[in-house]
């Protein structure tokens, strides 16, 4: 085969290569046939943003215990995180990693994990893995719902509603002890004394 064959061979390949790249890209990225699922993003987009959470404690009007009482709501008490094994895990750079670290460690010693993380690449639901697989769209739709009524059922006004992450905080708990892990891995969000994740003792 001579040099101009193998380049019309290797531009044919690397074409093939790429169209199944965008093929799979665009099968990940394809909006979600599930209205469960879709409709549960667009309401936890709709919730208060990180920023304007962190400009209210800025201002002094947010108080932590505020999250405790969500939790609560939830149906979720702070002694229930007990049943849970938790590794909270904090730091500038590199959570992520020692996360991914130890959930390997603890699975390959035949543990059940479960991981909560941020930020998400693709899809929210990927910031709350068991076993290491994020939660399937089905599933994650369901857990989302069932702790947004109870949250939403209660609420004493209009605003009276945790935040993006701190909600996704109380979600990833709820997944945990519903299904029963081993051991959780908690990265903080916003870091600092005023982060939800410290609810954990």
């Amino acid at each position: 085969m001579n040099k101009y064959y193998i380049n019309v061979f290797l531009k044919q390949t690397a074409i093939i290569w790429c169209k199944r790249c965008v093929s799979n890209f665009k099968t990940v990225m394809s909006p979600c046939e599930d209205n469960f699922y879709k409709q549960a993003i667009v309401a936890l987009n709709a919730l208060q943003s990180n920023q304007k959470y962190i400009n209210n404690i800025n201002k002094n009007s947010y108080k932590f215990n505020n999250f405790e009482k969500f939790l609560n709501r939830a149906g979720i008490k702070v002694d229930d995180l007990d049943q849970l094994s938790i590794i909270h895990v904090s730091g500038t750079k590199g959570k992520g990693t020692t996360c991914a670290f130890c959930e390997n460690i603890l699975q390959q010693h035949g543990y059940k994990t479960g991981f909560f993380s941020s930020p998400h690449l693709l899809e929210v639901r990927e910031r709350i893995r068991v076993n290491g697989i994020p939660l399937e769209r089905e599933k994650f739709g369901n857990y989302f719902w069932d702790v947004y009524r109870k949250l939403d059922l209660v609420k004493e006004h209009s605003t009276d509603m945790p935040g993006y992450f701190a909600f996704l905080t109380i979600v990833a708990f709820y997944v945990f002890l519903k299904e029963k892990v081993d051991v959780a891995l908690v990265e903080v969000g916003i870091g600092g004394e005023s982060d939800c994740t410290n609810i954990i003792k």
